[in-house]
């Protein structure tokens, strides 16, 4: 017994000595989306985490890392071929023909944030022909409006799309009359703006000014992989395979759904008056 015990140990510390040790693995993340994404004391945050971090835990052959960036620095890092992933871009195969995409992880809800005074003067017009002449906020680095209507109206000038850096900037010049709508995901806005009122940073305890205005479509948030550099990356392919069944897993088990649903508990609703057009 004691001899077979004894080369049971043996196998044991061989088949441990052979085994592989974890893959190192850095992904970047945005640092400036809440509640999806973004930087606490230099941490990663947000529902994408919490779920991806989910993930990676079922996947022992990799111990990955979470690194907060800028949203536009994140995906100049990927382009460049210098960082292997960044969740959570949009897919967009046109525009970044740089990014392979990870199985959808998250339905986001884009919606216009519009001022008060300027939606009580829209004309009785659908989105985007009753926003003629208006300055429109958008997010550095995010490509959220695809309709055509609104691509010709920029292009041709009668829409003015003004950049912030993240949510609390550009719902600022909201506030301040610098733009005139807002437009980015209904949960990451309403967030925002309940923590700027907690925070005292818009000077008044009630949100009269803003009306949320049309829902424009829903989007859908992934891990995007880099393809510019793929040499330095060769358990790509590897790495994607597992995560996309884990997060088909993640899904059907409801974990995903229980993850969200903890943050939408944090904060009121908007309960005033919306605008249709």
């Amino acid at each position: 017994m004691r001899t077979l015990l004894v080369g049971l140990l043996a196998c044991a510390w061989c088949t441990m000595s052979w085994a592989s040790p974890p893959i190192e693995v850095t992904i970047l993340c945005d640092a400036g989306y809440p509640p999806y994404s973004y930087a606490e004391d230099g941490e990663a945050k947000g529902i994408y985490a919490d779920i991806l971090r989910v993930a990676f835990d079922r996947m022992p052959d990799y111990r990955v890392h979470i690194r907060p960036l800028p949203w536009a620095r994140a995906l100049e890092e990927l382009a460049k071929g210098r960082a292997f992933a960044v969740y959570p871009p949009y897919k967009r195969t046109r525009e970044r023909p740089w990014m392979d995409y990870s199985r959808p992880i998250l339905r986001e809800k884009l919606v216009v944030f519009v001022r008060a005074n300027v939606a009580r003067k829209l004309p009785d017009m659908p989105f985007p022909q009753s926003y003629v002449g208006l300055r429109i906020g958008q997010n550095s680095g995010f490509i959220n409006i695809r309709d055509q209507d609104y691509q010709r109206m920029l292009g041709k000038g009668e829409l003015h799309q003004v950049y912030g850096k993240d949510n609390r900037t550009s719902l600022a010049m909201l506030y301040r009359g610098r733009l005139d709508a807002y437009i980015n995901d209904r949960r990451a806005v309403l967030w925002e703006l309940d923590r700027m009122l907690s925070d005292g940073v818009l000077g008044e305890m009630d949100l009269t000014w803003i009306v949320e205005g049309p829902w424009l479509s829903g989007e859908e948030g992934h891990l995007g992989y880099g393809r510019s550099n793929p040499r330095a990356y060769p358990y790509k392919e590897d790495f994607k395979k597992h995560l996309d069944a884990i997060l088909a897993d993640l899904e059907r088990e409801g974990v995903i759904y229980r993850i969200v649903s903890r943050y939408d508990a944090i904060y009121p609703l908007l309960q005033q008056q919306t605008v249709s057009n």
